[in-house]
């Protein structure tokens, strides 16, 4: 059995891939469903401590469930990767005790490996065997665009030092953008030149290469790759645009209040946090609050301030994220949707249409379009030269995104399939060529 980990910003999974034949996910049960993929989030519960007397860590569906039922008495923990290449954050306090980067992804990791199916047996096998985990072509860009190795190496040194942890010592990593073409591989019967758009969370990798049934021998896949590329932007950078144009206007953003004799503009931080929603519990904080309490008393929306004030201290960013997701699915497949949240005594009403969200989110499908061109540019590829062009991750659905690969290759040109699921089954199909007889 060879094994693959795709630790994602949003989303992880785990697969499996036998000596011959297809790999497969690792379901994950819970509260009697089976689920193809784990949440990366955690809750925190003051109430809830564990041997050590620290507070217990609830992860994934059960992190979930748990916040959804205690809300603001518990703390709220996403998309932990995005931190990943951040040197500045290191540990973050939680009910009075400290705990580091490298803890938060353990948990996370360890608590989706005991949901999964084969629970206790996967956990022996992930410590005695190789296993090949997902990493975005790039971590970080720099101002100009270019690889910031550094931050790279440190991101990947972070995650590694994460799993050792939890008893997984042997650990390869694999672009995740290559990880997907394993998996489109497995269908083909003759070879191809191959484009590879991988949509997460947080970044959007592609990778140029050669895949088909002449590959599949080689236990490196160095040479069949011709270029990688990424940019940091991708799913949560689309949700910002939605909350900038739908959500942050309708909780006082751009108004005023009266502080000493002057009128002031409504602090524009908050706003600015709110588009990364993850980090709201960052800056769920006394001071915060007494901050916005104060302002909220002289404010000109006063009920639109108290409604951020309670957004923030009642760690409801996880549920925005949900209701902006919902939005951004829905877009999708409609010209026009509606998102909806109600944080008393605001109730969030807007109407959205796909052709606004084009608009709002054009300046990411820009960066995206400079990296694809770069990469092509950078390997000397002409765009005819590409044989397919395979689209996955959550992001990969949003039309905009699809027309501008369209408008490069051929819509013809363009496939998918197991958007949330490829990366992980291709680098369990990874293992098994890596490390397999």
């Amino acid at each position: 059995m060879f094994i693959g980990l795709d630790f994602g910003t949003t989303n992880s999974a785990l697969a499996v891939a036998p000596a011959h034949g297809p790999s497969r996910l690792v379901p994950v049960r819970h509260a009697g469903e089976t689920l193809s993929t784990f949440r990366s989030i955690l809750y925190f519960d003051d109430e809830e401590r564990d041997a050590n007397g620290r507070p217990h860590a609830f992860a994934g569906p059960a992190a979930m469930d748990a916040y959804l039922e205690r809300g603001a008495e518990g703390r709220l923990v996403q998309s932990v990767k995005s931190w990943l290449a951040n040197p500045n954050f290191t540990s973050t306090s939680i009910f009075n005790s400290r705990f580091t980067l490298e803890n938060l992804i353990g948990f996370i990791v360890a608590r989706m490996i005991d949901a999964g199916e084969e629970g206790g047996a996967l956990a022996g096998k992930m410590a005695s065997s190789p296993v090949v985990v997902g990493r975005p072509a790039r971590f970080v860009r720099n101002s100009l665009g270019t690889p910031d190795t550094e931050h790279d190496d440190l991101a990947i040194s972070r995650l590694r030092d994460a799993l050792s942890a939890i008893r997984i010592p042997d650990v390869h990593f694999e672009f995740e953008p290559v990880a997907a073409a394993h998996a489109y591989e497995a269908s083909l019967d003759t070879d191809e030149l191959v484009l590879i758009g991988d949509f997460g969370g947080g970044t959007s990798d592609f990778c140029l290469l050669h895949v088909g049934p002449g590959m599949r021998k080689l236990k490196e896949r160095g040479e069949t790759i011709v270029g990688v590329s990424g940019v940091g932007l991708a799913g949560d950078a689309f949700d910002a645009r939605l909350i900038e144009h739908c959500v942050a206007p309708r909780l006082g953003k751009g108004t005023s209040y009266r502080s000493g004799g002057k009128v002031l503009p409504v602090p524009s931080w908050p706003y600015d946090t709110m588009r990364r929603w993850h980090e709201l519990s960052l800056i769920n904080t006394r001071k915060t609050r007494r901050m916005l309490e104060e302002i909220g008393r002289t404010a000109d929306a006063a009920g639109e301030v108290e409604a951020l004030s309670r957004l923030i201290s009642e760690e409801r960013g996880f549920a925005l994220y949900r209701a902006v997701e919902a939005a951004k699915v829905a877009l999708s497949g409609a010209d026009e949707t509606r998102l909806r949240f109600d944080l008393s005594p605001v109730g969030i009403d807007a109407r959205v249409t796909r052709a606004e969200f084009d608009q709002w989110i054009a300046p990411e499908l820009a960066e995206i379009a400079i990296c694809v061109d770069r990469l092509l540019e950078e390997t000397g590829t002409a765009r005819e030269r590409v044989d397919r062009v395979f689209l996955t991750g959550g992001s990969s659905f949003i039309p905009a995104v699809r027309a501008l690969f369209a408008s490069r290759f051929g819509a013809e040109k363009l496939a998918g399939g197991g958007e949330l699921t490829s990366v992980a089954t291709g680098l369990a199909l990874a293992a098994r060529q890596r490390f397999g007889d």
